[in-house]
């Protein structure tokens, strides 16, 4: 990320916690929208979650349920643009919140797809709310309803154990649901970290910026709405976000290095390359780069 001036560095970070507050306000709203995103690709919005689906000529793809009550609204939601039927439901990960209310699409007699780790998290940990995945994947998959196409691939413990990167076809649009979410790059919203696999994150962007590139994607879906935002993003916003974990990472590393302690970091170090991500908070900041300390310390 190119430096920026003081008075600039004012105006970003006054854009991009602006940007961030409005992630946040919309967590309690339950309204709901479908967005055509072009060549077949639709982006359903319901509160603070949004997934992707596919209309194809023989059929729909639709990916994360979201939950019981969501999954209702998304399957209204389809029938509104096309009478075609859900050939499938593709998980992006095994969490909860987006793979609950899978039941919606019974009629549909759709497939379920997930990551194989994802039937295994499900496997060990199930949800009366949670349709297990009728298919799995080790590396890479696409599945297909003529025409329309998603590609899904695996690149080891990221966002959790199996997430899976999409890239919708022929609008050859990606999302990375948990980790690259437009328009900017941002502070992860909980700052504990729960969820990040730190010891691959790094290798884990390196790889989906190398896909990107192979199959020349050019613009980014998310899976949280930013009020007042456009859905897609440029594929830049990719590396944005690589740079941020980058800088913060080797921060945490240096200091470490030279046995500094880790409470004592946050108050020691300069804080300003990181001012110009959306969600910039110190005491935030704190609390990741003690969950970074520990990275360093033990290897994951």
């Amino acid at each position: 990320m190119k430096c920026i001036c003081p008075s600039l560095r004012l105006i970003v970070t006054s854009f991009t916690a602006a940007l961030f507050f409005a992630i946040s306000a919309h967590a309690d709203e339950t309204a709901s929208s479908t967005i055509e995103l072009g060549e077949g690709l639709y982006l359903f919005v319901y509160g603070n979650q949004q997934s992707i689906f596919l209309v194809g000529n023989d059929g729909v793809i639709a990916t994360d349920p979201l939950s019981s009550k969501a999954a209702v609204v998304y399957r209204a939601a389809i029938a509104k643009v096309t009478d075609q039927p859900i050939r499938y439901v593709v998980y992006t990960s095994s969490f909860f919140d987006r793979v609950r209310g899978g039941q919606a699409f019974a009629k549909d007699e759709a497939e379920f797809v997930a990551q194989e780790n994802c039937k295994t998290n499900l496997q060990a940990t199930p949800d009366p709310d949670v349709v297990a995945p009728d298919l799995t994947y080790t590396d890479s998959m696409v599945v297909s309803a003529g025409d329309a196409s998603l590609e899904l691939h695996y690149f080891g413990q990221s966002y959790g154990t199996c997430l899976s990167v999409m890239i919708a076809k022929p609008a050859n649009i990606m999302l990375v649901h948990g980790l690259v979410n437009p328009p900017v790059a941002m502070l992860p919203s909980d700052p504990t970290l729960a969820n990040y696999y730190l010891h691959n994150l790094l290798a884990f962007f390196v790889y989906i910026e190398e896909l990107a590139a192979a199959e020349g994607v050019e613009q980014v879906v998310g899976s949280v709405p930013v009020e007042g935002a456009a859905p897609l993003a440029s594929v830049t916003v990719i590396t944005d976000q690589r740079v941020f974990w980058d800088t913060l990472m080797r921060i945490v590393e240096q200091e470490y290095n030279k046995g500094t302690r880790a409470r004592v970091i946050p108050k020691k170090v300069d804080m300003s390359p990181l001012e110009g991500y959306a969600g910039y908070d110190p005491e935030q900041i704190a609390i990741m780069m003690r969950r970074i300390y520990t990275l360093n310390r033990i290897g994951r």
